[in-house]
Order: C-alpha cells, then structure tokens, then sequence
C-alpha cells in the first residue's frame, strides 16, 4: 500500500531547524510524541542542541539509528541474539565453516588445510568483510568458479565456495545465538512484513525517517514497510524533486528511491520555494600540505575573533539578516558557523596545529594506530617477533621501545595523579632508561635483557634497579611468555596499568593519550579476552597480528561539544548538518569522492555481478554528501595540493576532485571564460625560491682553539691525528679539540673496523710463533687459517657485532685472500710483532714533540728494516717519486725558512698541504719511519709498505728503492720536514679550513654547511 508523500526539504536551507519545526507541526507542539529514524547519531546532538535554544523545558523526541531499531525490531520479534561476534569471533568461525567445506572441495583443501591461522586472518578478515556486506544488501551469493589468474589462488579458491561458505556461516551464527550488523539487517528483513507494534506509526506518535541518502537492499525493505505503516519520510535534497524540475544529480538515488516506491514529493514548507542566494566558490591549488595549511589560517584569520552581538555591524559585514544565521529564533545574533572538513583523517593533527583558535569542536574518529599508544605497542611487538630462538634481542627493537616518550615520563613507583612535580622528577625513570639505552647502544647487535641490565644496575640505587627491572620485565618477558588471546590481553593490561599507575601525573595533560589508553583497555582488550580463539595456542607473531587487526579498526572519539563556533570534521559527519563557511582540505580525487584500495579477494568488477556497490555508487555517495553541504552554505573554500608525482609504480599525480572540477567549470561557464591559476577565485601559493648557496664555512683559530691546541701538542701525537689534520682541519678541530663524536652504537653495516682488528689479530697469531725466525710462503702452507680467524671472532665478539651475511663472507672470504697473501710472502726475518712505537722527535724551530704510533709488525730484510702495514680496505699507495721532486723539497725548505724566521704567512703552506695529501695521501709510514729510526739509530729502515689484503697482498712502498748512506740520511729528515710542516701549520694557521671532496663518510657534514 503507498505510505505518506515524501517532505522534500530544500537543501539550500538548514535541514534541522526546518526538521524540528516539521517535528512540532506534526505533533502539535509535542516533541516528545515523536519518534525519529536517522543514519547515525552525529545530527541528534544539534537536534538537542536546538531544542536548548528554546529556551523553556520539553519533552524530547525519541531518536533511535538504524542499527538501534534493527536491535528492537528483533527483540520485538523474539529473536533477540545472544551477543554480537567482534571480528576474531567471524574469523574463527570462517576457519571452521571453510575447514569443514575442505574435506569435499580439493580447491579449498589445497590452498587451506595446511594454512597457519597467521596466513588465514588476512583472508578471513576479507571474507568476513564481504559475507557482512552480502547480508546487508539481502544477497545470497552463488560459487564463483574459474577466477583463476584473475585474482590470488586463496582468494580464487573461496570464491569458488563462496556461496557453500555464506550458507554455511549464517547456520553456525543461527545455531550460536550470534550476529554482525550486516547479519541483523537480512534477519531482520527476512521477518516479513509486520511491523512491530512500537515502531508503528500512529496519530499520537508519528515515525520520522530522516536524513536517509543512498538505501542498502535491506534499508530499503526495512524502511518502506516503516513507511508504509505511515512513517514519514523527510529528505534534505533538491527542492526540484519536489517541484517537478530537473534535479542536481547527486539527487538522482533520491528520484530513483521515489520512482521505486511509487511516492509523491512535498515540500515540507511552501516557503522554502524561496530562491536563495547560492553559495561563493573560492579554490585554493597548493603544492602540498603545509601551502593548504597556510592558507586555511589565512582565511580563518578574520573568523578568529568571537562573534559580538552588533546586529548592525553584521548587516554591514555580510550584507544579510544576522538573525538568519542562527537556528533558532529569537536569540542573540551570532557570527557565521565555519567548519573545516577534512577528506582524510590524517589531516587532523596537522590542521589543529595551524587553526587560529584552538577552542574548537572536533566530531571525527582519529585511528588509534596513529596514537603514540599504538607505536609503542607496535615497537613491543616487533621487538619479540625480531627476537631470536635463543632469546636474544635486536638492539634496535630494545631501542626503539625505551626511547619512547611514554616511558621517560614514569616515575618508579606507583603515584597519584596529585603528586607533586618535583617529586615525580625526582622518581622519574628517565635517568635510569637513558643509562639502559646508553648500554645496549654500546653492546653487541643482539642482546639478552640480563645483558642489558647487569651492567646498569650495578650503577644504579636499589629502588631504580628494582623499578627498572620490573617496567623491562613488563615491557619484554610479558610479552615474550604470551601463548594465547587471553594472555596477551593480560600483558597488555598489565602495560596499561603500569602506565597508568606510574604516569598519573601526566594523563590529565594528554587527553587524546589518555582516551587512546581507554579505548584500548575497553574496547580492544574485551575483543582478545572473550572470542572463540581466546583460549587457543598460538605463535607470538600471530598474536600480534590479531591484536594489530583490532587496533587498527578502533578510532578515538573526540567530545563533540561545544556545537558552536569552529567545527572540525570528517566527510561522513557532516551529513545533515549546516555550515555558513566551509574548508574543505585536501580535495584530491583520491581523497573525494576516494579510490577505495583494490580488494585482493574481491574486486571492483565483481561487486556488480554479487549485487554490491562498486566504485560508481561510492562516487554518488560522496556527490550527495558534498553537494548537499555546499548547497546551504554562504561561503566554500576548496584546498588541494596537484602536480605532485607519487612514488608508487604507475600511479597517477595528484589533481584537483572531479567535483571540483565541476564547481570550477560552472564559475567558468558563469564568467564566460576559464580562469588562470592564480585569479580569483582560483588562487594558488605564491612564495620565493632561493636557490642554496651555502658553503663549508671555516673555523676561526680563537684564543680558546689556541689554547686547545697547545695542550693537544704538548701532548703524545699519533699518526692518525695527523692524517685528520692533513684530510680536513675543521673535521680536524671537530673532533680533537672540541671534542664532538658521534654517539657510540652498534654498527649495523659492514663493520670495516672490526674486520679490521679480527684480520690483525689472525695475522698477528699466524706470525707470533716466528718471532725472530726466517719465513717464507713455505713456512705458513699447513697454517689453520680458518681456525684462527673463528678464534678471532669470539675474542673479539665479531659473531655476535656482524650482521650474519657479513659474517658468512668475512668467513669464506678471508682466509682464500690471506692465502693469496702468504703464497706472496717474501723470504724475511720478523723482529716486532703490534709493537708500540715512541720518542720525541725534533721537528722545526728547535722544538721537540713526542709521538706514539703502533707498527703492525716489523721485517728485517737483508739486513735493514722494513715497517708493514696491514689495510683490509682499498689502498691508494703512496707517490713515490715525490721523495725525488727537488722543486718540492726546495720550496719546502724555503718556507721551514720563513716560518723560522717569523715571516712565513700560514696560507702560503696551503699548496704544500695540498701536494703532500694528493701524492702521499697519509703521514702514517713518514710517521713511523722517523718514530723507528729515533728509536733504533744502530739500524737503518730501509723502506715502509700498506698491505693491501683487499685484493692480492700487494705491498705499496714508500719509498722508491734502497738507499745508500746519504740519501738515507736525506730520507729520514725529509720525513721530519713533513711532521714539522704540519705541526707548524696546526699551531700558526688563522682559521680552520675545511677541504672538500673527502664528505662521504664524514660524521660532521650535516653542521658543515650550517
């Protein structure tokens, strides 16, 4: 039978304040007689909101969502369920629905039998998700065979049987009592036609469906046999529907709803027919967040100061009736509503931090996965499934978690929320953590806790020790030891109470942290404590996987009062609801109408043929939610960021919705022309582009550098210092006299310098037994050189510090290269073996320094000297035809000279510097050569070699070829000559210049150019 005409209202005008005027015509003046159906509670809170307006006590009508009346519409039926099934619930009985369709399908027994429930929940939670929707639009799905190659083989698989496990899964949530919303819908629907008694619409109590867009199957069914027991049905939509026009066609699902139920259209007032003004289009084209922000303050600006209540000065600012801005007659005017509307919520911590007024309305969800909360849950997580069979951690994983700022902020006993600031300072566990953190980054890449902890607690008072060990055994052994749901919900609790217990003083300070902490404790918690697999065994990463899939569907409320003033909201919560000004941020076609991700079990293709919604329907929804907004408004501000290209393969640059497109069309077809970015209303950002011009700025040599210095020279100088000084001075006086390193950890790449150490330690057992003896390759062929490099590596913990596939080369690689080596060796007699090299030598003005280096080992070859040096990296040998330059060694002299004289200018020795660091590159072998030389003056050193293991054991010399007794002489000075230079211009230099071209592995370049 036909129900009662439609009441259209006109979208261009408010649809609560003329929804609750309808309300009291239709009760005459009874609010209270009324019940109203709506989409979702959001509207109702401004509905209650109006009615406080009035002003004068009332009865309030009764408002229940869809969800809610499906509730009542059962249990007036006698078929109430038990309990609704959260999603571990679908999942199990999913497993058990497919496991028991596999023992007669091959297809499903293939790819599932065998599959662990960590490989399944992703495929459960997807099929879950579909069978829900299939209920909820009335569909009983058919198998779909032969999908193979279109989609992966599980998903292939379960549309294979889709319809045997739709059949199956509605059986076992009838025989348990259970239900999911989609599954209330169908049995609801599947009821019949009789209306229960109180959701009747009768003269006394009418039945409102308000606010009502695009229908689901079973909202269809539902809600006409509402309507045709005599329920009203108001649209807040295109007047035209109702005045036999041509309507907008984001309001064609509403002409489609009136031609399937064969109803009429009204306009609930005649005087809405009224032609108002339509709305000021203003587009922003940023190019990229932070330019929309900008703009978004900007345009908030003169909306930062409240409202005042000058009628006057109203009219003359917006040229209208300030009365008409306000809902409800008879108060004091106020400023225009704003709204900012955000498409995606990751909008919304950067939008507070820019709105210039931060009283303000927030009434969308916020994910729990982007609170701090879920980070810290997610590093617990990853810390034990990165934990190895021997219980040993990854020093990063421990690292990350204890530097969260959750943790610094606990005190190391339980406290009240009242406790007094200095004393939570004073117990805070943010010194005892630092240390803990400061010793796994010293330690080896992987670590037990009581590795961890000895050496801490061993520095620590007892009541620190005790607290620390306690927050770790929280943090790791809990979590470690978690076997099922149960278990983990317990651990979890246990974290959320610590937190809580020992951080009250600061929860007070962050409401988002502290809601975040209660919906996980109320609402997640509840999900992994009481489902089917509660009790079931399983492996810690499929647990953390379960608990990863709950947390992501939950979303952190915001309190969504006050009603005025500056709103921020989603897309969703606007519906029905009415906004002067609107800013609606980032207006990308993938973020309005949005491109839903590919669904890996059913795609977009497929959704028609089951009789779901595809991308086009998702596309009429956003058109209908968008287009109503605007319609009402005064003033629209669209802002987008275009033209930038995204990093995945193939997909498209970000350009302005399709919406907006239209809107920008229509203002064109108005003006008759198109508009050039940058015109209004058309604006885009406008900044200045410097182009870097920074440079490597020198140091001065202050008083303070100065002083530094000549302590540093006074004391013993080591070749390497040297080096330092001759690569970069300013990276030079960085390290050495300021004394800034980097900050000790373990190294997560290739450790050169412990590769370093474990070869000097093979070659140095391999040589120590021929101390004093002639050797030859012949004398190292039955060497054991993969025992002594394995003997290496656990003296030097290098089993443990080297990632495994550095390992496994340094242990196939290095005993093949030292064998290449050996094979080379020439006939010599080894003297010293790691031998420390010291003693003062006189360098330029008379003055003496003392030096110290070590020699990897020392040959006498036919009857002189020879220093080694071992170098497991790439060697560029020294320039052995330098010692022979005489225009060098003459200009040199020449400025020794000088500077002795008190003439020399430090910038003059610039090009020698330079020379001695393209030809020799290192003052290493000139260092020990002198230092060798001053020791044992009865001897002479004939030459100095790197030994270059990299590759072939090829020696570089230093020096070109034997000596006779005067050029040795010459040698020997000309090497002082090089030590002298340097320490001369170390102490004389005016400033500290930094030498470019070395930067690549530099710990300072990132303040260099500062």
């Amino acid at each position: 039978m036909a129900g009662t005409p439609f009441s259209v209202f006109d979208w261009r005008k408010p649809f609560l304040p003329a929804l609750k005027e309808h309300i009291a015509r239709r009760t005459e003046g009874c609010p209270g007689r009324a019940l109203l159906v709506v989409p979702h509670n959001r509207p109702w809170r401004y509905l209650q909101h109006l009615y406080a307006l009035d002003g004068k006590p009332t009865l309030l009508p009764k408002v229940m969502t869809f969800t809610e009346l499906l509730g009542r519409w059962r249990e007036q039926a006698g078929e109430q369920p038990v309990r609704t099934a959260n999603s571990l619930d679908q999942v199990a009985l999913l497993r058990e629905c497919v496991s028991g369709l596999s023992r007669t399908d091959s297809g499903l027994a293939e790819r599932f039998s065998r599959m662990e429930m960590e490989e399944f929940l992703p495929w459960g939670m997807r099929l879950a998700g579909v069978l829900d929707e299939l209920f909820g639009y009335g569909v009983t799905a058919a198998d779909i065979a032969h999908m193979e190659g279109e989609v992966a083989p599980p998903a292939a698989a379960l549309l294979a049987a889709l319809g045997r496990i739709q059949e199956a899964y509605a059986r076992l949530l009838r025989e348990r009592g259970w239900t999911t919303p989609g599954f209330d819908a169908c049995e609801t629907a599947r009821l019949g036609e009789d209306v229960p008694e109180s959701l009747r619409a009768r003269p006394d109590r009418p039945v409102l469906l308000a606010g009502f867009a695009l229908l689901t199957p079973t909202e269809d069914t539902l809600l006409r046999r509402l309507w045709e027991a005599g329920a009203d049905v108001c649209l807040h939509t295109d007047a035209a529907l109702a005045l036999g026009g041509k309507a907008h066609w984001a309001c064609e699902e509403h002409a489609r709803w009136l031609r399937s139920w064969q109803a009429r259209a009204i306009l609930a007032d005649a005087a809405d027919a009224a032609e108002p003004a339509g709305p000021e289009f203003h587009f922003f084209a940023g190019y990229d967040v932070h330019s929309q922000l900008a703009a978004l303050r900007e345009a908030l600006l003169p909306e930062a100061e409240p409202a005042t209540a000058d009628v006057a000065r109203l009219e003359d600012a917006d040229g209208e009736d300030a009365g008409a801005i306000h809902w409800a007659a008879g108060q004091e005017p106020a400023g225009p509503s704003t709204a900012v509307v955000l498409t995606h919520n990751g909008l919304l911590l950067p939008v507070l931090h820019h709105l210039p007024r931060k009283d303000v309305n927030i009434s969308m969800g916020y994910p729990l996965e982007r609170s701090p909360l879920f980070r810290l849950l997610e590093s617990l997580f990853r810390t034990q499934e990165e934990r190895g069979a021997d219980g040993r951690y990854y020093w990063r994983s421990l690292l990350e978690c204890l530097r969260h700022p959750y943790l610094a902020m606990l005190q190391q006993e339980d406290v009240v929320a009242s406790a007094p600031v200095p004393d939570a300072e004073r117990a805070s566990l943010r010194e005892p953590l630092a240390l803990l953190a400061e010793a796994i980054r010293q330690g080896s890449r992987s670590l037990t806790l009581d590795e961890a902890l000895s050496p801490v607690e061993a520095v620590l008072a007892p009541r620190e020790a005790r607290a620390l060990r306690e927050l770790t055994h929280i943090l790791f052994e809990a979590f470690a030891a978690v076997r099922t749901c149960a278990e983990l919900a317990d651990a979890l609790e246990a974290l959320c109470t610590c937190l809580q217990e020992r951080g009250g003083h600061i929860w007070p300070h962050y409401p988002l942290d502290a809601e975040a902490m209660y919906r996980l404790r109320e609402h997640c918690l509840p999900v992994l404590r009481h489902n089917a697999l509660s009790r079931e065994p399983f492996t810690a990463r499929q647990l953390f996987q379960f608990a990863r899939q709950i947390m992501q569907q939950e979303r952190i409320p915001f309190e969504a009062v006050p009603l005025t003033g500056l709103q921020v909201l989603g897309m969703l919560e606007t519906r029905l609801l009415h906004f002067d000004h609107l800013h609606i941020l980032d207006a990308t076609d993938e973020s309005l109408p949005g491109s839903a991700a590919q669904d890996p079990l059913l795609p977009d293709s497929l959704r028609l043929e089951l009789g779901l919604p595809d991308a086009r329907r998702r596309e009429r929804a956003a058109a209908h939610t968008l287009f109503r907004l605007c319609a009402g408004a005064r003033k629209v501000f669209f802002y987008w960021q275009e033209g930038i290209a995204r990093s995945a393969l193939l997909d498209a640059r970000k350009s302005r919705s399709r919406f907006v497109e239209q809107l920008i069309w229509q203002e064109e077809r108005r003006r008759g022309r198109l508009l050039a970015p940058g015109e209004e209303p058309l604006r885009t950002p406008s900044c200045a582009a410097r182009p870097s011009t920074a440079q490597p700025r020198e140091i001065d040599h202050s008083p303070a550098l100065r002083e530094a210095m000549r302590r540093f020279l006074s004391g013993r100088l080591s070749p390497t210092a040297l080096d330092a000084y001759l690569g970069c001075p300013k990276r030079f006086v960085w390290h050495y006299l300021c004394r800034l390193h980097e900050a000790e950890e373990v190294n997560e790449g290739d450790d050169h310098a412990l590769v370093g150490k474990v070869i000097h330690r093979v070659l140095e057992q391999l040589y120590r037994p021929h101390m004093g003896k002639r050797v030859d390759a012949a004398s190292f062929r039955q060497a054991d050189l993969d025992g002594l490099l394995a003997q290496a590596l656990a003296e030097l913990g290098g089993e443990n510090a080297l990632p495994p596939e550095s390992r496994i080369m340094l242990e196939l690689s290095a005993p093949y290269r030292l064998r290449k080596y050996l094979d080379a060796q020439p006939e010599t007699s080894i003297v010293g073996l790691e031998e420390v090299l010291e003693t003062r030598l006189p360098l330029w003005e008379g003055r003496e320094f003392s030096f110290r280096g070590q020699a990897d080992r020392i040959d006498r070859r036919e009857g002189t000297l020879h220093l080694v040096d071992y170098k497991t990296g790439r060697v560029h040998g020294p320039d052995t035809l330098l010692w022979n330059e005489e225009d060098f060694w003459r200009e040199l002299e020449d400025f020794r000279g000088a500077a002795e004289a008190g003439t020399a200018d430090a910038d003059d020795a610039l090009p020698l510097l330079a020379t001695v660091r393209e030809r020799l590159r290192s003052l290493q072998l000139p260092c020990y050569v002198a230092l060798l030389a001053g020791m044992r003056p009865e001897e002479r050193v004939e030459n100095a070699c790197l030994v270059e293991l990299y590759e072939k054991g090829e020696e570089h010399p230093l020096f070109s070829g034997p000596w006779d007794g005067e050029d040795y002489a010459l040698a020997l000075h000309r090497c002082r000559e090089l030590l002298g230079l340097v320490v001369w211009h170390m102490e004389h230099c005016a400033a500290f210049r930094p030498v470019t071209g070395r930067c690549g592995r530099c710990p300072y370049r990132g303040s260099c150019r500062a």
